[in-house]
């Protein structure tokens, strides 16, 4: 029996300053048993058709290294268009948020001179001209974004040129601020592999294979590369090898493209090539564009080589990239700390910058970081922006059609359910609907919850439903809300779960106007 199928778009979140067509993430669409009915790339400005079976209800969820997206339920033929957005952070993942400190320091930015040795370049150039929240790479060669404090040690990172970037607060004291692209399909594939976020790389990878347009980035270009070199993939390697080497052979990418040729070169057993590449490698200033870079080498030189001058040149490289491998930190963009970009030093010592660097600060927010630069010789500017979700993608969108949270007045206030994990929502409003317990269940814009309209003789069913969650141990506890009110459930007695619920959708019910 054929399968009537309706056609759906799953439209990519919006991403301000983001150039139409740049990669960003990647969803899937899977049917009421958990079964993978569609995979897509998700690209700025852009959506992408799928097909669902008509009538079927559907989980869109996604993954993206710039903001986490809500996930939303559709129904085939009811639904036309799956938006995806930035997810409003739950109560509870909002007040740990809330704790996040903000940071002060300042900027620099590194050139490359005539001699390949790294000089500081004047504040202005980092100007963009389009807020206060992204500083630029200019044109010309390969940059380091250098952010500093009072009480952190200066971190250097390399980037590629040419491009946006925002400064984004993290939790670690070492490098409490990170320099992350605006958005940038290479990062968007490197931050995959980083994560072993294996099936999201393979669909990001996929579009530079089909699409042609794509290819030149630096970052891009090397990301696929590296994809093929940690998969261990020598045809895949050799073919990019043969299409591509030759766009990089000089400026950002050009010890990327060193590090893939080594790669190639040991794996074909071509010991008098390896060691010219090592050589090579040896003379040049610097590190891998991409850290993937860095650990590859880490790897290689870590391998027995062929012969008397392979183990020479191997030790020698050895010599010289050990600074750099013992300051490293955790990111896609090859980061390290150092107070001079030629000499990284794990422990390097704390302080103002080299030369006229930048002020910054952000301040403190739970969903609105904001940061003011300050051009020196001038007043404070006004303050900016810095986030990467517009104020439109944050406040609640009208919903599709069949994803309504409808009231009618024979049943009471919706129950609003709780948890971080989409995928637990997801079976829990499949369980509901499956087994009779609901008929409506709806995500909630923005939010990390389900709604169930919940008439008054099925509350017993709903509160045995959830005791069993808790049972199996699916969950520690859900947070329950009604109206005005909130409940904490987290007993897996039926009993006690029904006399909860009960209570919570009698407050609600009172707290209404």
């Amino acid at each position: 029996m054929s399968i009537t199928t309706a056609h759906i778009d799953i439209v990519s979140p919006v991403l301000p300053d983001a150039p139409k067509g740049t990669l960003i993430g990647a969803a899937e669409v899977l049917d009421h048993g958990n079964r993978l009915l569609a995979r897509v790339a998700l690209r700025a400005g852009m959506s992408t058709p799928v097909d669902i079976p008509r009538d079927e209800r559907c989980l869109v969820h996604g993954w993206s290294p710039y903001l986490s997206l809500q996930s939303l339920m559709v129904t085939g033929g009811s639904s036309r268009r799956a938006v995806l957005s930035a997810r409003r952070a739950n109560p509870g993942t909002a007040a740990r948020e809330q704790q996040r400190r903000g940071a002060s320091g300042w900027v620099q930015l590194w050139g490359q001179d005539t001699d390949s040795r790294w000089t500081v370049r004047d504040p202005t150039d980092m100007a963009t001209g389009v807020g206060t929240s992204i500083v630029a790479s200019p044109p010309g060669g390969p940059a380091i974004l250098q952010v500093g404090g009072s009480r952190r040690r200066p971190v250097c990172t390399l980037v590629p040129e040419h491009s946006l970037f925002t400064l984004q607060p993290t939790d670690r004291p070492q490098d409490q601020v990170n320099v992350r692209p605006v958005a940038d399909s290479g990062f968007t594939l490197l931050e995959a592999l980083r994560l072993g976020e294996w099936t999201w790389a393979g669909l990001t990878e996929q579009v530079w294979w089909d699409d042609p347009g794509v290819r030149g980035a630096p970052l891009f270009d090397l990301a696929v590369a590296y994809a093929a070199c940690r998969r261990g993939d020598l045809e895949q390697a050799e073919r990019w090898w043969q299409e591509t080497h030759n766009r990089h052979t000089t400026g950002t990418a050009a010890v990327d493209v060193l590090v893939v040729d080594a790669w190639l070169a040991r794996r074909r057993g071509e010991w008098r090539h390896l060691a010219t590449v090592l050589e090579r490698l040896i003379d040049t200033r610097g590190a891998p564009l991409a850290a993937e870079g860095l650990d590859v080498l880490a790897a290689e030189l870590a391998r027995p080589t062929g012969d008397s001058l392979t183990r020479e040149r191997t030790e020698a490289l050895r010599r010289r990239l050990g600074p750099y491998l013992g300051a490293a930190l955790p990111s896609s963009l090859t980061s390290f700390t150092a107070v001079h970009p030629e000499e990284p030093k794990a422990r390097s010592a704390k302080g103002a910058g080299v030369d006229r660097p930048l002020p910054f600060r952000v301040d403190e927010d739970a969903h609105d970081l904001r940061i003011q630069w300050r051009a020196l010789g001038r007043a404070p500017s006004a303050p900016g922006k810095y986030d990467l979700v517009s104020e439109a993608v944050l406040q609640p969108r009208s919903a599709e059609p069949g994803m309504l949270i409808a009231s009618p007045d024979d049943v009471r206030q919706p129950l609003i359910i709780e948890d971080a994990a989409p995928i637990v929502l997801w079976r829990l409003s499949r369980m509901l609907l499956d087994e009779g317990v609901a008929t409506t269940v709806s995500f909630v814009p923005n939010r990390d919850a389900i709604a169930v309209v919940l008439p008054e003789d099925r509350v017993r069913h709903v509160a045995d439903l959830l005791a069993r969650l808790l049972r199996k141990g699916i969950v520690e506890r859900l947070n329950l809300s009604s109206g005005g009110a909130r409940r904490e459930l987290n007993v897996a007695d039926a009993t006690e779960a029904m006399q909860i619920l009960r209570a919570l959708l009698q407050e609600g019910h009172r707290s209404l106007p």
